[in-house]
């Protein structure tokens, strides 16, 4: 998989999910800064049973993809095999992170999204 491949399946999954509880109107170009504070309300109302872990890490880090690559100009890549994304702090200088894995902490853990992110491009 390279850095579109990624780019390319997230964002027919993403349209399909959000659309499908009510975040997103299907169909229609996926804006994930105006999602954030709704998809962020949405998982803190969440009971996540163990069994729900992994379906949500794949909508939670395709999201965190998409959002870093549109709003704040990331890029996305694959490194040794896994997704990633690229994201400049000063020029030369940059952050670069899983963020499945960054998913995976937020749904295990305090499920803030929105934190997160205004963290990580702050």
């Amino acid at each position: 998989m390279d850095a579109n491949e990624l780019l390319e399946k997230t964002a027919p999954m993403l349209d399909d999910v959000l659309g499908r509880i009510g975040l997103h109107q299907t169909g229609t170009p996926l804006n994930p800064a105006v999602i954030v504070p709704q998809l962020d309300g949405w998982l803190k109302a969440q009971a996540i049973p163990e069994e729900d872990v992994g379906f949500l890490v794949m909508i939670v880090g395709g999201f965190i993809v998409q959002y870093l690559v549109q709003v704040v100009g990331a890029d996305a890549l694959v490194v040794e095999a896994r997704p990633a994304v690229r994201l400049s702090i000063i020029p030369g200088v940059a952050r670069e992170f899983d963020p499945y894995a960054v998913a995976a902490g937020l749904i295990r853990g305090n499920r803030e999204l929105a934190v997160f992110l205004s963290t990580v491009v702050s």
